[in-house]
């Protein structure tokens, strides 16, 4: 829910799936297209990445955000901005969207902290991945090895700022 964009939500449970599961599927797709050079490793997971990626998230945004369906793209939306910039909301029938949405939040955040120990290991394995592609793979896989690693060190370092900046923003709009 942090990170879907504000004009994802402007479109149905449907949408929001396809678009985000598309998304998720062409970046994966394209590393594997790049390590591999197989266009098939790029279609594959591109066109999977709504049904793993896509479906699973949609179904998340919608339990952290039930009332969401009550709405419509237009409302979602303006929600979403008024939390995301800490704002007011400027209908106040929107009031009790802004509180549920902001819950939704707090959950998320809730949620993801029992996972958060998976993105250091995974950082970890990584550079053991690049620092071996870099002696015996090819300089493609080296290449995209470290830009794995490169991905996750952000994740590392800009995420946790991002998203307290972000929580922040939201208690805010909340407020």
């Amino acid at each position: 829910m942090l990170v879907i964009p504000l004009w994802v939500w402007r479109g149905n449970a449907v949408f929001r799936a396809a678009v985000v599961g598309l998304a998720v599927g062409i970046f994966f797709g394209a590393l594997g297209w790049a390590e591999s050079g197989s266009i098939a490793a790029l279609l594959a997971v591109g066109l999977l990445g709504p049904l793993v990626f896509g479906i699973p998230t949609a179904r998340r945004m919608a339990r952290l955000w039930p009332e969401a369906k009550k709405l419509i793209g237009a409302d979602r939306a303006a929600v979403v901005r008024a939390v995301r910039r800490g704002q007011t909301i400027d209908e106040p029938q929107l009031a009790h969207a802004v509180i549920s949405y902001v819950s939704g939040l707090r959950q998320a955040q809730h949620d993801a902290r029992r996972y958060r120990w998976v993105i250091p290991l995974v950082a970890s394995l990584s550079l053991i991945l690049a620092v071996t592609d870099s002696f015996l793979g090819s300089i493609r896989s080296a290449l995209v090895s470290w830009l794995w690693v490169a991905i996750l060190v952000a994740e590392l370092l800009w995420w946790p700022k991002k998203q307290a900046d972000f929580l922040s923003k939201a208690e805010r709009a909340e407020m």
